[in-house]
């Protein structure tokens, strides 16, 4: 199930995936559950991304605070490919079906001052449109997050954090029929810098449980820069990168706030090199948050 690892949300993949400390909204639910402690009383968010090669992945999540019972979040997450050609046992072409894998989730998060606890569980589906291949389905497993808020200044009338930390084990105890899905560590950090505008620079450490050649382990690194703020409206922009001992990719992206309303759009550089005739990779997200 790697579709699970690729994230959800635009703003997450313009930082480069450096959201484990900083995930407040309704892609919580994927980054890190804890979140939905300090998240809105209500947060919307649809994602979609496409790649070459027919695939698309595609995300859409509903968060609902309970006041002072912390936050309640409900999830779905699907991965597929179409148009994949179909032959019979003598080489005739018989068609074309397509292939699709979803993760449904439901996902708690509660807040004490400065931190932040939450728990997500999971199931799982992996269906075949192709006559005589049996569809699958299985407990997509339990993530365990915590986040944390420190060193706070004043802002206006306010006392904000600026730097924030978290770190969530994910898929626990995960299997799709006989295959077991890889645990996952995230650790993470970020620090917001105040200069009339906010600077915000995040940082991942990700460790996956899996034998393998490639490394298991990644390094995230994001900033992002809020260039533009008017009364309810704000305009970002975001760089980021995601580094292995294998594979580096890039990433940038912008982000558009008008009321609450918020349209993100990210882009990953990277893969040309690695699968001859697939380019970049676009991201796109409309979320709100009231």
């Amino acid at each position: 199930m790697p579709h699970l690892r690729l994230g959800a949300g635009a703003r997450s993949i313009g930082l480069g995936g450096a959201f484990t400390a900083i995930a407040d909204d309704a892609t919580a639910t994927v980054w890190n559950p804890a979140g939905l402690g300090s998240a809105a009383d209500l947060s919307l968010n649809f994602s979609t991304q496409q790649l070459d090669l027919d695939r698309s992945h595609n995300f859409i999540a509903l968060t609902k605070a309970l006041g002072s019972a912390g936050s309640i979040g409900i999830a779905v997450t699907n991965a597929g490919v179409s148009g994949i050609q179909q032959y019979d046992a003598n080489e005739r072409y018989s068609g074309e079906f397509g292939y699709s894998s979803n993760a449904y989730s439901l996902s708690y998060g509660i807040g004490f001052g400065n931190f932040g606890v939450g728990l997500t569980g999971r199931m799982l589906t992996d269906n075949f449109g192709a006559e005589g291949v049996e569809n699958q389905s299985g407990f997509g497993g339990v993530d365990i997050g915590l986040m944390g808020h420190a060193l706070h200044i004043d802002v206006g009338e306010e006392k904000v954090p600026t730097f924030h930390y978290g770190i969530v084990a994910k898929y626990l105890g995960a299997s799709l029929g006989d295959d077991t899905v890889p645990m996952v560590i995230n650790l993470g950090v970020a620090y917001n810098l105040y200069m009339g505008n906010v600077v915000t620079f995040a940082a991942d450490l990700e460790q996956e449980s899996v034998n393998l050649d490639e490394s298991a382990t990644s390094l995230r690194l994001g900033a992002e820069y809020t260039i533009l703020t008017y009364k309810s409206t704000a305009l970002a922009i975001r760089g980021g990168v995601r580094a292995s001992r294998d594979a580096q990719n890039l990433f940038g992206g912008f982000g558009v706030n008008i009321g609450g309303l918020q349209i993100d759009y990210a882009i990953q550089d990277g893969m040309a090199s690695e699968i001859n005739g697939v380019g970049s990779t676009h991201f796109a997200s409309l979320s709100y948050r009231y």
